[in-house]
């Protein structure tokens, strides 16, 4: 008998994101080939979610219902933002606001996560630091006029874990933006307010499904509304 499945790694991450981003009801092989994973594989992680009452399995085995926060909580115990991902820090001399505003016209591949993109949901506080994905650090570090920094930095850019992290983004004013549910678990295990901006982003993404939510996998990978 094989052991159960962890939450932890890629091939985790991108069942999680389809449980979390898309309304159920969905069975095993649907996952699967949404996923691009083996259905032994999804089975298994699935048994694991149900036995922990994160996400609830009808009759042969269907998804049936995910509680959302504490699917979220139980991936941000297997994940860092920052170690998860090859992160690079920079200073952004005109500061981390300006620096946003500039990827709007920078042509380098970004997508923005963290603060900045959890507050155009669920507002806390004025952001500090620019966290986003990039396709190309070197390049995108060029294009914002970025600098080195060992101490005091306002940016910081990601290599990711896997492509999953592009899934469902949005854009505005020719910015990128993560989905809501990437956010989220990026803020959960961020530092400084970055653990309450993404439990209000949390909040906001239950009170609010349909605003973002897609309401089948035939629709999972486009944006949300």
């Amino acid at each position: 008998e094989r052991a159960p499945a962890s939450i932890r790694g890629p091939k985790a991450a991108r069942l999680l994101r389809l449980l979390i981003d898309v309304r159920p009801p969905y069975g095993v092989r649907e996952l699967a080939q949404a996923a691009g994973l083996t259905a032994g594989y999804v089975s298994r992680l699935l048994d694991t979610m149900d036995r922990q009452a994160l996400a609830r399995r009808g009759r042969r085995g269907v998804v049936e219902d995910v509680d959302i926060p504490a699917l979220l909580q139980a991936w941000a115990q297997q994940y860092d933002v920052f170690k998860t991902n090859a992160a690079a820090a920079f200073l952004a001399p005109q500061g981390a606001a300006a620096a946003l505003e500039r990827l709007g016209s920078a042509e380098v591949e970004t997508l923005v996560t963290g603060s900045f993109a959890a507050v155009r949901l669920a507002p806390v506080a004025a952001p500090a630091m620019l966290v986003a994905y990039s396709r190309d650090v070197e390049a995108t570090v060029d294009a914002l006029g970025l600098l080195p920094a060992d101490a005091g930095a306002n940016v910081a850019l990601l290599s990711a874990f896997d492509d999953v992290v592009w899934d469902r983004a949005t854009s505005e004013a020719g910015i990128g933006y993560a989905a809501p549910s990437q956010v989220a678990v990026d803020c959960l295990t961020g530092n400084g307010r970055m653990p309450s901006e993404g439990e209000a982003l949390v909040t906001w993404m239950t009170r609010n499904e349909n605003d973002w939510r897609a309401a089948s996998l035939d629709g999972s990978q486009g944006a949300p509304r």
